[in-house]
């Protein structure tokens, strides 16, 4: 009896040369897609096959009957098992989070644990049709877009899911032309979870409106994935071409801008929220700022969109006389040289030594920082000189270097007009700040 259809095997991208854990936790579904893979693997379709089950000390003397079961099952199939018991409802307690969501964040670290250790290629879930439905449904009352309205994927990076297009119906005959048992988890049927509510509750009541309603959500969602795979793939050409270029991003149609925005967040537990203060700062002038989640925020300059975290903590690090010193962001090396090569870029700088006052300190800038650009007269705020070169605050980040007397070097910029090297220069430093 088939469990699933070559297609559906292919799109988990499996070949014979590959090694696979499945999760076995002793419910139907589970059992169904180790018996299943063990028959692949006799076949030589794949060439390794490994089990893992996880004691989430919940359930008491079920779940340790449920342990024994799989230890069992294994040994008759002889496929090896990996198991580990970890306390899921205090690692819930400790994390301040739902016991379902520990519980699945416990799981999957520790199929991926197993999996990297086994050196085994995928991780094989018994994930089903009508989990499909599930999923979908929460999503939707989440507000997803259509990346969340696809549902599971039969590949998600390591993870492959070959029961996604079975129906549970389908898993259960399977299992009893077999003739074999499995374990029933009793918490499935009760409603204090999100997920066993969508289940109990709310699909129960769409049968009756559409008794082949969880065929119809899973189909929904298979259409969805092919629109979100078609903009995702034009989001991924506009990244390429547009980069982080405000005006090209603004000229985007908005459901493949929204897809860049998302790609340049530093953090993937963004909110739609997250997403329409970046769309709306794109149309904003130049300085505006939009503070995100995680202490991110972004701003704009001339002619790009920036995003990052500020880095303006205070820092003061003395600088040798010639080597390399490591500063919060990025590496300054110092060097000796005979003549200055001049121009040079905004990074080098070439001084006269013998005009030096004292020990050389790099720091951050300060309120009140004062300077002479070399080739001109008279000092200057060096707040000036960034607002003059349309640098927003959020970039002014780069050290400065200070002797005694003042500043020396403003990296990115130039130098101090007293630190010249001219004709009769007999010592001279060459100071190259490379950032991270």
């Amino acid at each position: 009896m088939l469990l699933w259809t070559d297609s559906t095997w292919t799109a988990c991208g499996v070949s014979e040369r590959d090694g696979v854990l499945v999760a076995l936790s002793g419910g139907a579904d589970s059992v169904a897609l180790a018996l299943k893979l063990n028959e692949l693997y006799r076949n030589g379709r794949i060439l390794r096959l490994e089990a893992a089950h996880l004691h989430h000390q919940i359930r008491g003397d079920d779940a340790d009957s449920d342990a024994a079961f799989v230890t069992e099952l294994c040994k008759r199939l002889a496929v090896p098992l990996h198991t580990e018991r970890i306390d899921v409802p205090r690692a819930a307690k400790e994390s301040g989070i739902s016991l379902e969501l520990a519980a699945r964040n416990v799981r999957y670290a520790f199929l991926e644990r197993v999996r990297s250790d086994r050196n085994l290629d995928c991780i094989a879930i018994g994930h089903h049709r009508d989990d499909q439905a599930e999923t979908l449904l929460l999503h939707l009352l989440r507000g997803s877009g259509t990346d969340g309205l696809c549902g599971m994927r039969v590949r998600s990076g390591r993870l492959i899911r070959p029961l996604l297009n079975t129906s549970k119906e389908e898993i259960l005959a399977y299992l009893a032309a077999c003739g074999q048992t499995y374990c029933t988890d009793t918490t499935n049927f009760e409603t204090d979870a999100t997920r066993n509510r969508i289940r109990l509750n709310v699909l129960s009541t769409l049968e009756t409106v559409n008794p082949a309603a969880k065929k119809a959500l899973c189909e929904a969602a298979a259409h969805v994935a092919e629109d979100a795979d078609y903009l995702n793939a034009l989001a991924e050409e506009a990244k390429r071409t547009c980069g982080a270029d405000r005006s090209k991003l603004s000229a985007l149609p908005r459901p493949v801008r929204i897809r860049v925005l998302r790609d340049m967040l530093p953090y993937t537990d963004f909110t739609h929220a997250d997403l329409d203060r970046l769309d709306a700062l794109l149309s904003g002038r130049t300085g505006d700022v939009a503070t995100l989640k995680n202490g991110v925020i972004a701003w704009l300059d001339a002619k790009e969109l920036r995003i990052g975290v500020p880095q303006n903590a205070p820092f003061s690090v003395p600088v040798p006389d010639s080597g390399s010193v490591r500063l919060p962001h990025g590496t300054l090396t110092v060097e000796r040289v005979e003549q200055a090569r001049i121009p040079c870029g905004g990074s080098d700088a070439y001084i006269d030594a013998d005009r030096l006052k004292g020990r050389v300190t790099a720091r951050n800038a300060g309120a009140g920082d004062r300077f002479t650009p070399l080739g001109m007269k008279g000092s200057k705020l060096l707040s000036d000189c960034f607002t003059d070169r349309r640098i927003p605050r959020f970039e002014r980040s780069a050290p400065i270097l200070c002797d005694e007397e003042g500043i020396i070097f403003v990296t990115g910029y130039t130098v101090d007009e007293r630190m010249r090297v001219g004709a009769d220069s007999k010592h001279i430093l060459h100071y190259h700040y490379e950032e991270d």
